[in-house]
């Protein structure tokens, strides 16, 4: 694509521009008043939006398995999502579903509600990308 057409390569600086490109197409077409009532079956706060979109990117990026600036960012969320340190097992799992009386034990159980949710999803995000990539290279070779 970056021979074919070096305008949209300029665009996205040489980077995955067959990926960039089709996010793009398919965000502005996703986008599109017609598509109000699937967009509001997706997702309907800012925040779902923003990690649908997120999940999007990061599954269509993982098909491109040149970039290895891309390879390295993938490993090191792997890593960071399934890192086995006492202190990530400790940040996701203590307090988590604990409600009391006290504010700020309330305030950690909170916390540790939240830093659980994020881990499930960080852990979610990285196994999707990895299927996405070995489906991308596993069709190659049919």
């Amino acid at each position: 694509l970056e021979a074919s057409n070096p305008r949209l390569a300029a665009i996205y600086k040489n980077r995955s521009v067959a990926e960039q490109n089709s996010l793009s197409l398919s965000w502005d077409l996703l986008m599109d008043e017609r598509f109000e009532n699937l967009r509001n079956t997706i997702f309907s706060t800012k925040a779902e939006l923003c990690r649908f979109r997120e999940l999007v990117v990061n599954a269509v990026m993982a098909t491109d398995i040149v970039d290895k600036d891309l390879k390295v960012l993938r490993n090191e969320r792997w890593n960071k999502a399934f890192e086995t340190t006492d202190n990530s097992s400790n940040s996701n799992n203590n307090d988590v579903g604990n409600v009391t009386a006290d504010s700020s034990r309330k305030g950690r159980s909170v916390s540790a509600k939240r830093a659980t949710r994020d881990g499930v999803n960080r852990k979610a995000t990285i196994v999707i990308e990895h299927l996405i990539q070995a489906s991308d290279v596993a069709h190659t070779m049919q």
